[in-house]
């Protein structure tokens, strides 16, 4: 019984550095990219007529600040949605997760991007 007590401390003192290295890999502040600049939010999807779906998009960050976390993940999804050569991107869930051992909240919006039919 002993040993297994040993082995549970042990156990926790591992699994607290690998939770921490963790949130420690989420971004407080995104960059937005010059290409970025000119992708912009849309409430809805596009109409097909006008745009074409390019790929599923994915802004990640994390801070002690909720509205920095929003704002680093927004410009996350931006700029992937740049590098596919979007022009709009909808924002279809967003979602705030506290992260406790770091003290932070994680913002994670997963989206659509779009661009313009040629």
């Amino acid at each position: 019984m002993e040993r297994m007590k040993g082995w549970a401390i042990v156990s926790s003192w591992l699994v607290v550095p690998l939770l921490m290295a963790c949130a420690e890999t989420l971004p407080e502040h995104v960059e937005l990219k010059p290409e970025a600049e000119t992708v912009e939010f849309a409430m809805e999807p596009p109409s097909p007529n006008g745009y074409k779906l390019v790929g599923n998009v994915v802004g990640l960050a994390a801070s002690k600040d909720l509205e920095v976390a929003q704002e680093a993940a927004r410009n996350d999804l931006r700029n992937k949605a740049a590098a596919l050569g979007a022009s709009l991107v909808t924002i279809d869930e967003n979602l705030g997760e506290p992260m406790p051992l770091a003290d932070k909240t994680k913002v994670k919006l997963v989206g659509r991007a779009y661009k313009p039919v040629d």
